[in-house]
């Protein structure tokens, strides 16, 4: 996928004049979280309905053309991660620094790659959480809530496969945690000013 460590980018046709089909084989794919609307000949907002939350998505979206572009990338591996992680390990650093950020502790067992990064915003309120989301945003920063309406891994969209209680503690988890992508590509500069921006944003809204 485009944003992950190896890039093969992501492609590939389904040519059909069913619409309903059509926009099954889009959700399949990974159009979760409004993503249809990027592509250029989908059906319209209406057929796809309540299709991203009731399908599961598979993102079949590999080809042998992708797995060529992947392959060269394979070697390169070890050198990505010590890059990526080098970043992740500084932002969660200063972040937990941040009386109102809490980056969970990774598993020692486990070797990250840190292509994102999650913590949970502590002490806010609702509200609160909407217009940090906001203040990021219009700062050129954008941010994910994974207890949003639209956002694929709250369990709330799981009607593939729904939880059978409310849980309403990993419902509450879940409205506080924000994920923000690490692209490779940037500069190490540009990662504290990722850092400045987020607690730039939390120093706004707590104003």
């Amino acid at each position: 996928q485009s944003y992950k460590m190896l890039n093969s980018g992501e492609g590939g046709f389904f040519l059909t004049d069913d619409g309903p089909m059509a926009a099954k084989v889009a959700v399949y794919a990974g159009a979760y979280e409004g993503l249809s609307e990027k592509h250029i000949a989908v059906p319209p907002k209406e057929v796809f309905g309540d299709l991203p939350t009731q399908l599961p998505n598979y993102s079949l979206r590999m080809s042998a053309l992708a797995a060529a572009v992947v392959r060269p990338q394979i070697p390169t591996i070890e050198e990505r991660v010590e890059k990526y992680n080098a970043r992740y390990y500084m932002i969660e650093q200063r972040l937990n620094k941040h009386p109102l950020i809490e980056v969970p502790p990774q598993n020692p067992k486990v070797r990250i790659c840190g292509d994102s990064i999650q913590f949970n915003l502590q002490r806010v309120t609702d509200e609160q959480v909407q217009k940090f989301l906001a203040e990021c945003k219009s700062r050129g920063l954008p941010c994910e809530l994974f207890g949003a309406a639209t956002n694929a891994r709250n369990f709330v969209n799981w009607k593939f496969s729904p939880a059978e209680e409310s849980l309403p503690r990993t419902a509450q988890m879940l409205s506080r945690a924000i994920d923000i992508r690490l692209p490779l590509t940037w500069e190490d500069s540009d990662f504290l000013t990722l850092c400045q921006v987020v607690e730039e944003s939390l120093a706004s809204v707590m104003a």
